[in-house]
């Protein structure tokens, strides 16, 4: 019996804490990503990846890899991520294309990603379980503004769709 009573108190513990690990691990691995493609579509992301690609700089922007294009529009800067990730860590042209385009203020940084034809057989960087071809893509890596696209993001994609 006292050999019962030391096995339950040792495992007691583990059965009360197995729920919130449980719910931990779903909050983790929830969803981050919201298809915006009515909002800006794949042809609008070619638009602005060629747009800064022609009239833009280089700029490093984080530690992940160096030297994006990059094009200041004001309110905000853009920066292009290759779709290779860090095996094209100069973000070079040649190399791969860009798949992702990040838009940065003082407060905000907006993940934007574009999924081509073939993307996810080839598994380009940052694409995620349940995205589908030709579409575009919001990712919020933080979850901070998630459950809608805020009026901000809509505001700079419309200045976006106005470059030329």
């Amino acid at each position: 019996m006292k050999k019962l009573i030391s096995q339950i108190i040792i495992f007691l513990p583990l059965i009360i804490c197995s729920p919130q690990v449980k719910s931990q691990n779903m909050n983790f691995n929830q969803t981050n990503f919201q298809k915006i493609t009515n909002q800006f579509s794949v042809e609008d992301f070619e638009k602005v990846k060629r747009f800064i690609l022609k009239k833009g700089n280089r700029k490093t922007y984080r530690n992940y890899d160096n030297n994006n294009p990059f094009y200041g529009f004001g309110k905000f800067q853009s920066y292009l991520g290759s779709d290779i990730g860090q095996q094209n860590i100069n973000n070079d042209p040649k190399l791969s294309d860009f798949n992702e385009l990040t838009l940065k203020d003082n407060n905000h940084y907006f993940k934007i990603l574009i999924v081509r034809k073939g993307d996810i057989q080839a598994s380009k960087k940052g694409i995620q379980t349940g995205m589908l071809e030709n579409e575009v893509y919001f990712v919020d890596n933080y979850q901070i503004e998630f459950n809608k696209i805020s009026d901000l993001l809509t505001n700079y994609l419309k200045i976006l769709q106005s470059a030329d």
